[in-house]
């Protein structure tokens, strides 16, 4: 009674109320079962002949990607732009060769987006998107690694009609009319292995995103910096040329108040008085070297640098 069971001609012929209605869900059981089988071979399947599958060759790319941030990120420095926008020059170091990959970590753009970029990045990272309107990432490390993402959705995705099945919801995500033993077992595997590449895609993410961070608030308080030296310079050459010899007015009092939040900040930044964003930029550069985790230094020290670093970036950006 076991094997009768599993009679892939029992469920149809059961309370059918003629025998062509019988033989034509016989049919339609038969037909789903090749159609879900084509849209299996379709996702998983490299048209390539004799190439990997799918999700093989996603692993492999993956793999790469952790190799080359391994390889790179470590080296790079905040306060060098041009190391983060230019391309590898070596692909091998140490005794062994090493496969990395050579673009840049971000595609060209001006400084004066960096926070945009900081906002978009993670917002395309959780659509699966590889662009917008607003960003381009483009030949870069980032642009790879958004591509592997809206790689392994694709293949996660069946078409329709079986749009509603996820590859990392197998086997339970299967119609219960093309249920098999087997098929459950190979559903199986296959959601075990979508969801490596996943979590190490996700690591890959963190490792780039916890660099890149730390860049674009440097970049952007560099532009800022620039920025105030320019109004600085405008509106200083008026003044000297319409006020000569005039009396010099006294610089205005330091604040004696400030916010508990900026206090502390200027306390673990080691500010005595509230700095300039020029200060306030070369502070942050000295004391993040000291501090990286990639460095030798303490993760839960770095995460109070950041948050520290934003809290006087905001107040002086207010004042």
């Amino acid at each position: 009674m076991g094997a009768l069971s599993l009679d892939w001609f029992e469920p149809a012929m059961q309370g059918a109320v003629s025998i062509p209605l019988a033989l034509d869900r016989v049919l339609c059981i038969e037909e789903s079962k090749l159609h879900f089988t084509r849209c299996l071979r379709a996702a998983l399947c490299n048209p390539v002949p004799h190439g990997q599958d799918r999700i093989a060759a996603l692993a492999h790319d993956i793999k790469l990607l952790q190799q080359t941030f391994q390889h790179r990120l470590g080296i790079l420095a905040i306060d060098r732009p041009q190391a983060w926008f230019r391309h590898s020059s070596t692909a091998e170091r140490g005794p062994f060769a090493v496969s990395v990959f050579e673009e840049p970590v971000f595609a060209r753009f001006d400084e004066c987006r960096a926070v945009a970029v900081r906002h978009l990045l993670p917002e395309l990272w959780r659509n699966r998107q590889v662009t917008c309107s607003d960003y381009d990432p483009a030949l870069s490390l980032w642009g790879r690694l958004l591509q592997l993402n809206r790689r392994l959705e694709q293949i996660n995705q069946l078409p329709s009609p079986f749009a509603d099945v996820r590859l990392d919801e197998l086997p339970e995500a299967v119609p219960d009319e093309l249920q098999s033993p087997a098929l459950h077992k190979f559903g199986s595997q296959i959601a075990q292995r979508i969801k490596t590449c996943q979590r190490e895609l996700d690591h890959c993410y963190e490792q780039l995103w916890s660099r890149s961070e730390s860049f674009l608030y440097a970049l952007h308080i560099q532009y800022l910096s620039n920025k105030a030296r320019q109004q600085q310079k405008q509106h200083q050459e008026p003044k000297s040329q319409s006020r000569q010899g005039a009396r010099q007015q006294p610089p205005p009092p330091p604040r004696s108040h400030v916010p508990p939040i900026i206090g502390e900040a200027m306390r673990f930044m080691e500010f005595q008085q509230l700095p300039n964003f020029d200060d306030l930029r070369q502070r942050y550069r000295v004391m993040a070297h000291r501090l990286h985790p990639d460095r030798g230094g303490s993760e839960d020290r770095f995460k109070q640098l950041t948050q520290h670093y934003k809290s006087l970036l905001q107040h002086l950006e207010e004042s």
